[in-house]
């Protein structure tokens, strides 16, 4: 039997399911020695291993059984009660465990979300570009990511209302709007509180759900941080996705989803019938670590950390790249987003790195429409400062090379 022989019988959310980009560009420069600034994953030095160590110990002493049994599918009440708390502290003040879900990361957050609101040929808006992600999720149920345009200020309402009045005349179904307010991925920039407010209104208007996925929340390096969409939400619009990944520990796929009371049972039925429940003894560890007051002190010196690294990439962008390469300041986050002269193609260049033994992620599969070939993205997160500036430099030189000619990279 061929490997292909059963695809006709592929539901039609695996048939509309795509590979990561990502995944596989970080697993082609899998190589020790390429240095890649391509993954944005979270820099190990920062783990608190220790710390988890000494909490799994004391806790599964004194809570094995509960900690190595089946869980609530809502998470665990004590932690959902922890989160709802935090998210009090930033203005979301309706928070309850009653409408909070414990997830594993912020990508089934958006998943569950999905599954809950989001119909074939349902039309969700996305940025130009974005995370794919969201429209991962949007796609695998049948939906349609369609792009409007991200700026220095994030997604332009104008914009939005531009294209759902189009999506309208059309017969579209739209449903929703996807949107990463701060520091977003790929591009970095931070949705400005007027267009935050403007958002949450339109949503009301054209009775929209507003996906806001909010992972890098708590890495702001500089400025205050401005109130989320879910914070400005008087009608229970916002469906609000946090991840712990960036700040805790990725390996223990924690994260956690606030929304309507309603929608968020809804969400928690999805999940009864994906994986039942969320990560037992990771819940367990997170709680304490959050009690004993671990949780602030981690995030506060990774702001320190990444602020640092966010800094000696920029000045070696600054150092080696030509001024005919433009890229944005990040407030936060792990990325710097690159626009290169409109005749050059940032695929082509990537390969051209690999060779060199480094790399980076190109901008093309951030547009759902198939632009942005002269983009790419750089993560600062895991990279050393030696191989940082390695790699910047390189990546400089060929930029350099294809504007000196006379082969440039030029788009056919």
């Amino acid at each position: 039997m061929s490997k292909n022989s059963l695809s006709h019988l592929y539901s039609r959310e695996a048939a509309c399911a795509q590979p990561s980009a990502i995944r596989d560009i970080c697993a082609l420069v899998a190589r020790p020695e390429v240095r890649s600034l391509a993954g944005g994953w979270p820099d190990p030095a920062k783990f608190p291993t220790e710390a988890i160590r000494r909490i799994f110990d004391k806790q599964i002493a004194t809570h094995g059984d509960q900690m190595l049994q089946y869980g609530s599918t809502e998470g665990l009440e004590d932690l959902r009660q922890a989160l709802a708390e935090r998210m009090k502290t930033e203005g979301l003040t309706e928070t309850t465990p009653d409408n909070l879900i414990v997830t594993h990361g912020s990508a089934q957050g958006m998943n569950l979300a999905a599954q809950v609101f989001i119909d074939q040929e349902d039309v969700v808006l996305v940025g130009l570009p974005t995370y794919f992600g969201g429209p991962g999720a949007v796609n695998a149920r049948g939906g349609e990511a369609v792009g409007v345009l991200v700026d220095q200020d994030g997604l332009n309402p104008d914009y939005l209302v531009e294209e759902i009045k189009r999506q309208k005349t059309a017969g579209k179904c739209v449903k929703g709007i996807y949107v990463i307010p701060n520091f977003q991925n790929p591009t970095g920039v931070t949705l400005s509180l007027e267009r935050r407010q403007q958002l949450v209104s339109l949503a009301e208007t054209h009775d929209l759900i507003l996906f806001e996925d909010d992972p890098y929340a708590d890495l702001l390096f500089e400025g205050k941080p401005i109130p989320s969409l879910k914070s400005l939400d008087l009608s229970g619009r916002v469906v609000h996705l946090r991840s712990l990944s960036k700040t805790f520990v990725p390996g223990f796929r924690l994260g956690w989803a606030v929304g309507d009371e309603g929608a968020i049972r809804q969400m928690v039925v999805a999940k009864q019938f994906s994986d039942a429940a969320t990560n037992t003894p990771a819940q367990y560890i997170l709680l304490e670590f959050i009690r004993q007051g671990l949780l602030d002190k981690q995030i506060k010196e990774n702001i320190e950390f990444y602020r640092h690294k966010r800094d000696f990439m920029l000045a070696q962008m600054k150092q080696h790249f030509p001024q005919e390469a433009t890229w944005n300041r990040p407030l936060g986050g792990f990325f710097i987003f690159v626009k290169l002269p409109e005749n050059m193609n940032a695929a082509e260049l990537f390969q051209r790195a690999v060779d060199r033994n480094v790399a980076f992620v190109t901008g093309q599969p951030f547009f759902v429409d198939g632009s942005g070939h002269n983009t790419f993205r750089l993560s600062y997160s895991q990279v050393g400062e030696e191989d940082m500036e390695a790699a910047i430099r390189e990546i400089g030189n060929l930029i350099k090379e294809d504007l000196a000619g006379p082969k440039q990279n030029k788009v056919t």
